[in-house]
């Protein structure tokens, strides 16, 4: 097994030094990050309520996904699980009045819908505070947000592709 471990570590080596791109650094950080979170990380010790805000560790992703150390509205989590689902908020509101991103009422952020994805609660690293509250999301943000995860989300009737 340490072979493997070595080959597969010398392999990702090759290739990051291969590409002059100063993200691969970050990049190789979050893998250790992630190995370290993986291994050694604890589950938090406060409790996750659904529509609170918290900050979440994304660490360095694919594409356009969403990264780092950013807030997230925890849209489905059980006291039990050791996952929950999320939606990451950009730092700064947007503005960019698309269908999929709404602008927050109570806080300086724009929702990502469609960046919904499960993590663990690992990544899960401080509740969201505002004057030492924690951050919820207003009735009007909640009914905004929902119409918009069922736009994006349902299920469609299948076409004949014949």
């Amino acid at each position: 097994m340490n072979n493997e471990i070595h080959n597969n570590i010398n392999s990702t080596e090759i290739l990051l030094n291969s590409i002059n791109n100063t993200d691969t650094i970050d990049f190789s950080k979050w893998t250790k990050e992630k190995a370290n979170l993986r291994y050694n990380g604890q589950l938090p010790k406060f409790p996750i309520y659904n529509n609170f805000i918290y900050w979440c560790n994304l660490g360095i992703n694919i594409g356009s996904e969403q990264n780092k150390l950013r807030p997230v509205l925890i849209l489905k989590t059980s006291k039990n699980s050791p996952i929950c689902a999320i939606l990451p908020l950009t730092t700064k509101r947007l503005n960019d009045h698309f269908w999929f991103h709404i602008d927050l009422e109570e806080i300086d952020s724009t929702i990502l819908i469609e960046q919904l994805k499960v993590v663990s609660k690992l990544r899960v690293t401080n509740p969201y505070r505002k004057k030492g509250q924690l951050v919820s999301i207003s009735p009007n943000d909640w009914n905004k947000i929902n119409l918009q995860l069922e736009n994006l989300y349902r299920l469609r009737p299948l076409k004949n592709i014949c």
